[in-house]
């Protein structure tokens, strides 16, 4: 079987660098849009700030990408916002092959194994978006592969502790030591299990470490040092607030296989530890793979707060150990019996819902006709049938493996506006936005009153200041004002605080920033009601 290094490097660039423009952004990546916004305009590229706030619960590297990125292309471009998060998962899976060839000796396992990683849901979901987690996996891994790489030598090595500390640094630069935790962790003590403890090098051990707590706690250190009552203040309400959200019992992660999406059924068989190991020529390997994927598992498990997107640093090892069981498949033909069936069965699915993807777009979901829409059923549809084609009777798997790719990757590059026009489907859609030029010519100043949404203040393009009735610096100094306020407000309640203050208030209208119609992303978040003030 043969498949080229090219395959992987064109599609790794397409899935993650292209269609970054569609999709709104979601309140992580708003955050950190807003902040980003504000190290450009405010000048405040150390001290971060959110919506003109300090906002130290998350170091600054993710953002100091993103603000770069907004000062050459505008701060409110979303493909340039997104494009360094995009590119970093570009090398996370470029390394990650890397990785797989330097472990086995074997380039066609090693590209097998970063194709189900490059077209795994998951990977493809965090990948294309500028959250804080793909930074902080994608330097947290190939810090951890020049560290390996300092295995394999048997000089000093000093380039390699140097890159590894480095991007270890920049890790705990992007998320504070989750990195460390999710991936290095697992990582070494799935080394120690396969292959026994690694030759300490002292020096180089030590000049990692080193480099890697300079680099990476340098920001916190500042920070420390310079803003010591706002630093430790924040850190402790962060904590607090960690310990006590989303937290989930340890069974909320036993799905994890799912997050492969189409490799999911080759992912769990991957996890049947003797008869993967019997079956594949790099059992040593394999161990390794399979202690890191466990490990990985435990230590996620052992954190209270749980969400699916936590899941991400799991998908680098378990697309290792899926990639050694299908790769075990394409180079032997001699299946069991239930092997066949399953192998059957996973492709199988994958052409029925190609196949049927016009159906689900124009019957069900009543998608309207455009030439993504049009596009991607057709393609689909040939896909399906081409699969269908290479399981019948005789079975091609390597044809069936490259169309499964295929499809995800049309799925992603055809789909995502298909997915964009499907969610910006909310009736009541009526943007703060149609206000701002009215707002901006009245020559009067916006101000928040109680709200919390950084959707809106990403959208709105300039700080809102909030008011704050027990904080005298915090009243506006104006005359006359707008202001706004969360929907669920009592209009009457805010009346009656705004007169108490010395204010006669003018209801104007009510906003709904939803694009969605329904679900999880429609939000009481992203909606407001718009008032003026005057003194009387």
């Amino acid at each position: 079987m043969k498949i080229s290094y090219k395959i992987l490097l064109i599609l790794a660039l397409t899935l993650f660098l292209l269609q970054l423009d569609y999709l709104f952004a979601d309140i992580m990546e708003a955050r950190n849009f807003v902040s980003a916004r504000e190290m450009v305009k405010d000048n405040h590229w150390i001290y971060t700030t959110m919506n003109g706030e300090i906002r130290y619960q998350k170091p600054p590297l993710p953002t100091w990408f993103s603000a770069i990125m907004g000062y050459l292309f505008g701060t409110e471009t979303l493909w340039a916002l997104r494009f360094p998060a995009a590119l970093s998962c570009s090398f996370l899976i470029l390394y990650f092959y890397d990785f797989l060839k330097r472990t086995t000796q074997d380039k066609q396992l090693a590209l097998v194994s970063a194709l189900i990683l490059c077209t795994s849901f998951l990977v493809i979901f965090i990948g294309k978006r500028a959250t804080w987690d793909i930074y902080c996996y994608s330097f947290g891994f190939i810090g951890i592969y020049y560290f390996y790489r300092s295995f394999q030598s048997k000089g000093k090595d000093f380039l390699s502790f140097s890159l590894a500390g480095l991007f270890l640094g920049f890790s705990i630069l992007s998320k504070g030591p989750t990195g460390i935790y999710v991936i290095a962790a697992p990582f070494f003590l799935g080394y120690w299990i396969a292959y026994g403890f690694p030759k300490i090098k002292w020096m180089g051990w030590l000049w990692m470490i080193i480099l890697a707590l300079l680099v990476g706690f340098s920001w916190y250190i500042f920070i420390y040092f310079t803003d010591h009552q706002n630093f430790v203040s924040i850190m402790e309400e962060e904590f607090t607030a960690r310990s006590n959200r989303d937290v989930k019992p340890f069974t909320r992660y036993f799905s994890f296989p799912l997050q492969m999406g189409v490799w999911a059924i080759f992912a769990v068989i991957s996890l049947a530890f003797p008869y993967v190991k019997r079956k594949t020529p790099f059992p040593k390997a394999y161990v390794f793979f399979f202690g890191w994927t466990l490990f990985c598992f435990i230590l996620l498990s052992l954190v209270p707060s749980k969400k699916e997107r936590y899941l991400f640093p799991l998908m680098i090892p378990l697309s290792a150990t899926t990639g050694f069981y299908v790769y075990y498949l394409l180079k032997n033909q001699s299946w069991k019996k239930w092997e066949r069936m399953l192998t059957r069965f996973s492709f199988g699915l994958v052409a029925v819902v190609s196949i049927m993807v016009p159906l689900l777009l124009f019957v069900g979901l009543k998608v309207k006709m455009s030439i993504y829409s049009i596009t991607f059923s057709v393609s689909a549809v040939l896909i399906g049938l081409y699969l269908f084609r290479q399981i019948g009777k005789v079975f091609n798997l390597q044809n069936a493996f490259l169309a499964t790719i295929c499809f995800v990757a049309s799925a992603t590059l055809l789909g995502i506006p298909i997915i964009d026009d499907i969610f910006t489907n909310n009736p009541n859609h009526h943007s703060i936005l149609l206000k701002k030029e009215s707002i901006q010519n009245s020559g009067l100043k916006l101000y928040g009153f109680h709200v919390y949404s950084p959707e809106i203040w990403f959208k709105y393009g300039e700080i809102i200041p909030d008011i704050d009735f027990d904080n005298p610096s915090k009243l506006p100094q104006e005359h006359a004002f707008y202001f706004i306020s969360m929907a669920n407000e009592n209009v009457e309640h805010i009346q009656n605080k705004m007169n108490e203050m010395g204010y006669s208030i003018q209801f104007i209208e009510e906003f709904d920033d939803n694009e969605t119609q329904s679900g999880k992303n429609n939000t009481d978040r992203k909606r407001i009601k718009l008032f003026k003030a005057e003194r009387k």
